[in-house]
């Protein structure tokens, strides 16, 4: 076996097997728990209809044996397939050819796997997220280095003051409408890690009326695949806004301030979308036009519509994937992603969640 690629709890590995060639394997690391087993009922759950878009799993283990680690085996896409997100960043399309995609993927979306509904599971949905929230919340008050900042009553961001996680978790457990605004008109399946690095797409096909696609890694460290559809709106959102790059690529500045008398610590914080390297989200043209296909096309309407406040839960659950990255990347990218889910988990309490993309708030992190 040869290393691809090495996760923050999985590693993917290449190999040959004698009945299907060459494939690729994914397995959990040594001594972690992740979200590797759902990710295996997932993919095998996929709608017969749409088998072609999701990899096969041709082998697993689903739980670890005697040593042995949980892994699944999947058709190697090698030749010819790039991620999409590869294919943005390098402007490698042009616009029409990249919105294109980004309508295909979330048509597939819409009409396919958001149509898969668990109405049983609806009305304990608003406890399963705020469930979350508080596990993260007291994982991070466990770390050394955050301790400190989840015990703080108020921490200061770029000048705003922001009441710290545990008030704002209290808010939402303890107010009846933020609790009813996590709560989706109906439970669907969901992809729960969409964004263009999940997108591969077969090169030579791209201009044909349906290109070839195929979507990996479902799920993430969340663990959420069936949910509300705005969980992968939101981590669509999140990259092509260029914020989820920022934070990835290290493309961020963080510096602590002179006493805020309203509040301690103090940073000041600021994502640089506009570095060459982000220079195809800085127009954020796709960004716009994802949201024009939610507002206009006749495969979305009816989900969007029947969900007024979706956009709402898009700062909701912008915050948990944030939060849910901190114990796992290094410093200081983990004190950015920090305060990227601070930001967004004060919007969300707040009600400036359904802004319009691309408003800010006080605390929005500044951009250059």
């Amino acid at each position: 076996m040869r290393l691809l690629r090495e996760g923050y709890s999985e590693c993917l590995f290449l190999l040959t097997d004698e009945r299907w060639g060459t494939i690729v394997r994914k397995q959990t690391k040594p001594e972690i728990s992740g979200s590797l087993p759902a990710e295996i009922a997932w993919l095998e759950d996929v709608p017969a209809v749409v088998h072609h878009y999701f990899p096969q799993v041709l082998r697993s283990r689903k739980r670890a044996e005697n040593g042995h680690p949980v892994f699944y085996d999947m058709p190697y896409f090698g030749e010819g397939w790039v991620a999409l997100s590869d294919l943005i960043l390098n402007q490698q399309l042009d616009r029409e050819h990249e919105l294109a995609l980004i309508g295909h993927v979330l048509r597939l979306m819409f009409e396919d796997i958001f149509s898969v509904t668990y109405p049983q599971e609806t009305a304990a949905y608003p406890d399963k997220l705020v469930g979350l929230l508080e596990h993260y919340a007291y994982r991070l008050s466990e770390l050394p280095a955050f301790a400190g900042l989840m015990a703080a009553p108020h921490i200061s961001v770029n000048g705003a003051c922001l009441p710290n996680i545990f008030s704002l978790l209290a808010a939402i457990k303890n107010t009846a409408c933020l609790r009813q605004q996590l709560r989706p008109r109906i439970v669907r399946k969901v992809h729960g890690d969409l964004y263009p690095d999940n997108i591969l797409v077969y090169a030579p096909s791209i201009g044909q009326p349906c290109p070839q696609l195929v979507l990996i890694d479902p799920l993430a460290p969340l663990g959420i695949g069936r949910g509300d559809f705005a969980i992968d709106i939101a981590k669509f959102t999140s990259w092509l806004s260029a914020e989820l790059s920022a934070l990835r690529l290290g493309l961020f500045s963080v510096a602590a301030e002179h006493h805020d008398p309203r509040a301690d610590p103090a940073f000041r914080f600021c994502l640089h979308t506009q570095d060459r390297q982000l220079q195809a989200l800085g127009d954020r043209v796709l960004l716009h036009g994802l949201m024009r296909l939610l507002e206009t096309a006749s495969w979305a309407r009816p989900i969007c519509d029947m969900n007024q406040n979706w956009q709402q839960r898009e700062s909701f659950y912008k915050a948990l994937y944030a939060l849910s990255m901190v114990p796992v990347v290094p410093a200081p990218q983990n004190l950015a992603r920090f305060l990227t889910g601070l930001q967004h988990l004060h919007d969300f309490v707040s009600g400036k969640g359904s802004l319009q993309h691309g408003e800010k708030t006080a605390a929005t992190p500044t951009q250059g």
